[in-house]
């Protein structure tokens, strides 16, 4: 299969499960103990990455040794800040919100792999995000054109340091995965993440009665432990692989299309004319910075 064509299915794939994220993730966010939740959602992806280390039988120490200080601070950006701020700010916005706020991504992984010398900005790439970003600009009028709850504000302002965090990781992780590869990689950084996250972590059980927790929490969960911290991951470094970070960032915007049209089609969530522009401004910037 063409280096293309893997790219596009595997963005593909990433974003429609994303959208999975947001949507079945609010009800565990609501009523899970966030940092229990983060908790419970990488020890699931640490089981999973564990097995897929001894089945492959990678050398973790080695990569580790030699580049301790870019495999600590990704673990701190990717695991320990991005999800404790993610699902706060998920558990206080709407998922629409959180979706719509990532597709600042691309505009900030640009900014930093420019600062840190492995992007190359080019006039069409700058178009391309421009682009992609007004439309995503133009969806968040559409739906929510006056003022917003001060809970809203929080958690968007949460999900928001949620960006920046995971664009850093993106652009630290992308010259580890030309190293070691993309399995490697994610499974070293889930690891280090997760010990760095354990001692707060454990704080939220002190609040967490299991017997409280909904059937769509308890799925939730899991989908965020299965779904979203292991197949998601795997898929997002693999596209890292093959394309530059502000390439697999931009790919990713289709996110808050799919989550408003699953919101419609299984939640009854209004979809309007304005979101029909924003859609086809959004995916005209992605196929015009991926040209």
């Amino acid at each position: 299969m063409r280096a293309a064509t893997r790219f596009w299915a595997t963005m593909g794939t990433h974003t429609l499960l994303a959208a999975g994220i947001y949507l079945l993730g609010k009800p565990a966010t609501v009523e899970f103990p966030v940092l229990a939740l983060g908790i419970l959602r990488f020890s699931v992806a640490g089981v999973g990455f564990l097995l897929l280390v001894r089945m492959r039988g990678y050398d973790l120490r080695t990569p580790f040794r030699k580049d301790r200080a870019a495999f600590l601070l990704g673990g701190l950006l990717g695991v320990f800040m991005n999800q404790v701020v993610f699902l706060w700010g998920l558990k206080l916005t709407l998922p629409s919100h959180a979706a719509l706020l990532y597709a600042l991504t691309p505009t900030v992984v640009l900014i930093l792999g420019w600062l840190r010398g492995v992007e190359r900005p080019s006039p069409r790439k700058f178009l391309g995000i421009a682009l992609a970003f007004a439309g995503v600009l133009v969806l968040f009028l559409g739906r929510h054109g006056g003022a917003l709850p001060p809970q809203w504000l929080l958690g968007d302002v949460l999900v928001l340091l949620a960006v920046f965090s995971w664009a850093g990781y993106t652009v630290i992780s992308s010259s580890l995965v030309k190293k070691y590869g993309s399995e490697l990689t994610t499974a070293l950084t889930i690891f280090v993440g997760f010990i760095l996250f354990l001692p707060l972590g454990c704080l939220g059980f002190l609040n967490f009665h299991p017997a409280q927790i909904s059937t769509a929490a308890w799925i939730g969960a899991a989908y965020l432990g299965v779904v979203g911290s292991i197949v998601m991951y795997l898929l997002w470094f693999h596209a890292l692989s093959l394309r530059e970070p502000s390439r697999v960032a931009i790919a990713a915007n289709g996110q808050p299309i799919l989550t408003a049209l699953a919101g419609w089609a299984f939640f009854g969530q209004a979809v309007t004319p304005m979101f029909g522009l924003g859609a086809a401004m959004v995916i005209a910037g992605v196929i015009t910075s991926q040209l």
